[in-house]
């Protein structure tokens, strides 16, 4: 939530450990995000798609890996790196190492993102991806399927 929405927020996961006395912002910051965007979006017309930075590779990841697997978090851990700029994959990156997540996806990316593209949110010849530019900002487009099949691949 962080990354989409509050750049305050995720360079505390940057600049100090998150521990018993910080852990309580943090969750309070990921929920007041999360409450401000479902109050701005009820209908889910736009904005309450950036719920999903992540999630969108995130969950065909999860799929291919079945219960035995990575967790959920770890999952979307993973989909968020391909949607973010170099700069801010840098960033991230060095989050996720530093909270025990993971960075690289050796499963069958392939069969993750057909998994993603056969989704029902997925618009036709068209996926909704969330992209981080920078920090505490977001940008949504529809990128065409072979662009999204694209980015993922270059980023694994």
């Amino acid at each position: 939530m962080s990354l989409t929405s509050d750049k305050e927020l995720f360079e505390l996961f940057e600049n100090e450990e998150i521990n018993e006395e910080n852990i309580k912002a943090v969750i309070i910051g990921a929920l007041e995000i999360k409450k401000a965007v479902v109050e701005a979006d009820e209908k889910e017309s736009g904005l309450r798609r950036i719920l999903n930075f992540g999630h969108t590779l995130g969950h065909g990841i999860e799929a291919v890996e079945g219960l035995g697997g990575l967790y959920h978090g770890e999952c979307v851990a993973l989909g968020m790196l391909p949607f973010c700029s170099p700069s801010v994959r840098e960033r991230l990156t060095r989050v996720l190492v530093k909270l025990g997540l993971p960075t690289e996806y050796t499963g069958d990316i392939d069969k993750a993102i057909e998994l993603v593209v056969h989704d029902k949110k997925c618009e036709g010849e068209s996926v909704a991806a969330i992209f981080v530019d920078e920090v505490g900002s977001f940008r949504i487009e529809s990128v065409k399927i072979e662009e999204f099949k694209k980015l993922v691949k270059e980023r694994f």
